[in-house]
This record gives C-alpha cells, structure tokens and sequence, in this order.
C-alpha cells in the first residue's frame, strides 16, 4: 500500500511543476464542494413544515409568534417572511420592492463560492492544457537532437510530462464542473421558491389571501 502510494507521489512529480497548481485547484475546488454539499441543504434553509406552520400564524394575525418562529430557525426564507412581516404595513409596491431587495441578498448568499468553483475548474483545464503544450516542446526537441544518447528517453519524459499534466487536469476540472452544475441548479430553485413566496407575502398582507404563488403565475 505505501509503495502503491509513493509511486503515485512520484508519478505525480514527474508531471512537472504545472502539478502544483494543479494539486491547490484541487483541494480548494473539493473543500467548496464539500462545504456547500453541507451548507446548501434545503432541509436546512427551507424547512417546509416551519414556513408553513408560519403562514398559518400569519394569518390568523398573531404576528409577534411568526417574528419568533422565524427568529428560531434562521435562513433566506425565514429572513424574508421576517422581513415581510416587518414591512407588512407598506403599499403593494413598496413591500415588493423591499422584498425584492432582500431576495437578492439572499441569492448571493446561496450561489456563494459557485463562480469560483467553475474558475477553478476551468483553470485545471488550461493548467493541463499548458502542461501539455510545454510537454509537446520537450519531445519535440529531444527528437531534432538525435545525436545524443539520451533522446529517447527525453522524448518519453516529454510526452509523459504531456500526458500526465493533462489527465490530472481534467481529474481536476471535471469533479469542479459537474459540481458548479448540480450546485448551480439547486440555488436556482431555492431562488425560485424565494421568488414564489415574495409573491405570496406581497399578496397575504395587501389583499388578506394566503395562496401560494405558483412558479408558472410569476412573470
């Protein structure tokens, strides 16, 4: 086992120097991936038996226990329904706005690390990229020193330099692609959702009708 694993290590090394960023892109693209696989749960943002348990409240009118509930678990949804309670009293217009504000906060907040997960993984690709083009150089040049007895062994090394640059590359970018995709579309629709209850505050407190807007009635 400890031989498997230092032969890896030097398998890695005779990558070249490009493995080095290589190796960071990798360990900063898997600790965003495994804190927004913690931290991006819907169990824990959006507690559906919470926020309903909330609209009932509101509309029986007992407002100062919404505030608590709401206060008791925080998340983007709960800040908002706090906020829509706080702001209750506003026009049609002025309450929409003012949730419509705190939504987008809450939107940086759930795609946060996302654009630097993709950087990385695109970066890993140019990384590997690179390492290929300056292993293409080493066996190119060995190949027009024929003259010398180690050439074929520097034309080895190079495309080995080449190929090992590239796979570690894309080990690296795909893991962080697929992750920005998958993380992607599950803050969309947690921001979709948030879309669909500003809507639902905006009319509990204008008109008194507690219904859930549906994602299609939102324009």
């Amino acid at each position: 086992m400890i031989d498997t694993i230092i032969g890896g290590i030097r398998q890695m090394g005779s990558g070249g120097f490009l493995m080095i960023p290589l190796l960071f892109c990798s360990l900063f693209a898997h600790a965003i991936i495994l804190e927004r696989l913690y931290n991006l749960r819907r169990a824990k943002l959006m507690p559906d038996i919470l926020i309903s348990r909330i609209y009932k409240i509101m509309e029986k009118g007992s407002m100062a226990m919404a505030l608590s509930l709401c206060d008791s678990k925080p998340g983007p949804l709960t800040r908002l329904l706090r906020i829509g309670i706080e702001n209750r009293n506003l026009d049609k217009d002025s309450l929409w706005a003012v949730l419509n504000l705190n939504a987008r906060v809450e939107k940086v907040k759930l795609q946060k690390y996302l654009r630097v997960l993709a950087f990385l993984g695109a970066l890993a690709v140019l990384i590997g990229l690179l390492g290929t083009v300056s292993g293409m150089f080493i066996s190119f040049g060995a190949i027009w020193k024929t003259d010398r007895p180690d050439s074929a062994a520097m034309v080895a090394t190079g495309i080995s330099h080449a190929l090992l640059t590239t796979a570690a590359g894309l080990v690296v970018a795909l893991p962080a692609i697929i992750s920005y995709s998958y993380f992607m579309a599950k803050a969309n629709r947690m921001i979709d959702d948030i879309t669909r209850h500003c809507f639902t505050m905006v009319r509990l407190f204008t008109t008194g009708s507690l219904q859930i807007a549906e994602s299609e009635n939102i324009e």
